[in-house]
C-alpha cells in the first residue's frame, strides 16, 4: 500500500511538475521571487492539495495569498488567508494572515472593516509578533475617523508598552500630541511632544518634535516661549529651517514685535521664495508695515 501511495506520487509529480526539483515549494518560491505569480500559483495550488496538513501546504497556502496580492487580487488574497486561518489556527501562519487581512482592507479603504480586523489580530494575539505596528496602524484609522479617545488608547499602549522601538514610540508620542492640539489641550500635547524630545538620536523626529511644541506655545499664547524654540532649531540644525522660519516670525508677530516679525519674513521669503506660506508671509508684511507707520 505504501509503495503504491510513494508510486503515485511520483507519477503525479511527473506529470504535473515537469521542471521541478525535489522540493516543489522551493520550485513555485523562485518562481514568485521572478516575478511569475501565476507560475508559482499553479504549483503552490498542487502541492496543498497533495499535502494538506504538512507545512508545505501552510506555506502553499501563505504564497497563494502573497502572490494573489503582487497581481493585485486583494480579494482574492483576503480570501486565502482566511483559509489559512481557519486550517492551520495555531501556526504563525495564521497570525501573518490575521495581520495581513487588516492591513489589505486597509490599503483598499474599508476603514470599518480594516478596524475591526486589527483589533481581531490584537484579540487573538496579545503578545504577538505584529503588536505594536498593529497597535500603530490602527491608531491612525481611529484617528482618520476622528475616534480621538480610542486613538489615544492606543497610542498610551505603545507609549507604556514598547519605550525601544522608537520609531513606533516617536510617531506615537507626536500623533497623540496633533489629538490633543485639535482638543484644544495645549498642556497635553506639549507634554506628548516632550517624550520624543526627551531622546535625541533621531534628529529628524527630534527637531520635528520641537517644531510641533513650538506651535503649541503659540496656541496657548506664549510667545516667549515659542520664539526661544523655532531660534533654537535655526542655531542647531538645518532640518526644518523653512517652517522654522515661519514659525519664528507669527510668534514675533502675535507678540507685538513688528520689526522682528518684518525681518524674519522677508529672510523667509528670500531664503525660499516659493514657500507655501508666501501668500501669508506677504499679507502680514503688508499688515506689519501699515502698523509700523501708525507707530
Amino acid at each position: 500500500m505504501v509503495n503504491k501511495l510513494v508510486l503515485f506520487l511520483i507519477i503525479y509529480f511527473s506529470f504535473s511538475f515537469p521542471l521541478l526539483s525535489d522540493d516543489p515549494v522551493e520550485q513555485a518560491n523562485k518562481y514568485f521571487q521572478m516575478g511569475k505569480y501565476n507560475e508559482a500559483i499553479q504549483i503552490y495550488s498542487k502541492v496543498k492539495e497533495v499535502y494538506p496538513d504538512t507545512d508545505w501546504a501552510r506555506i502553499s497556502i501563505l504564497m497563494i495569498a502573497r502572490s494573489l496580492e503582487k497581481l493585485g487580487k486583494i480579494d482574492d488574497a483576503i480570501d486565502e488567508y482566511k483559509i489559512l486561518i481557519a486550517k492551520h489556527k495555531n501556526t504563525d501562519y495564521a497570525e501573518e494572515a490575521f495581520f495581513a487581512i487588516a492591513r489589505l482592507r486597509s490599503a483598499k479603504g474599508d476603514i470599518d472593516n480594516a478596524i475591526k480586523a486589527y483589533e481581531s489580530y490584537l484579540k487573538s494575539y496579545p503578545r504577538g509578533q505584529y503588536n505594536s505596528m498593529a497597535l500603530f496602524n490602527i491608531d491612525s484609522l481611529y484617528k482618520e475617523k476622528k475616534r480621538y479617545k480610542e486613538a489615544i488608547e492606543k497610542y498610551n499602549e505603545i507609549l507604556n508598552n514598547y519605550p525601544n522601538e522608537t520609531w513606533f514610540y516617536n510617531w506615537a508620542a507626536i500623533n497623540t500630541g496633533h489629538i490633543y492640539m485639535i482638543k484644544g489641550n495645549f498642556e497635553a500635547a506639549i507634554e506628548s511632544y516632550q517624550r520624543v524630545l526627551n531622546n535625541e538620536d533621531n534628529k529628524f523626529l527630534y527637531t520635528l518634535s520641537l517644531l510641533y511644541k513650538g506651535e503649541a506655545y503659540i496656541e496657548k499664547g506664549d510667545y516667549k516661549t515659542a520664539v526661544s524654540i523655532f531660534e533654537k532649531i535655526l542655531k542647531t540644525t538645518s532640518y526644518f529651517s523653512e517652517e522654522a522660519l515661519y514659525g519664528l516670525a507669527k510668534a514675533y508677530y502675535k507678540s507685538n514685535m513688528y520689526e522682528m516679525a518684518r525681518e524674519t519674513l522677508e529672510t523667509l521669503l528670500q531664503l525660499y521664495p516659493n514657500t507655501i506660506w508666501k501668500n501669508e508671509a506677504n499679507i502680514k508684511l503688508k499688515n506689519i508695515k501699515q502698523k509700523l507707520k501708525k507707530k
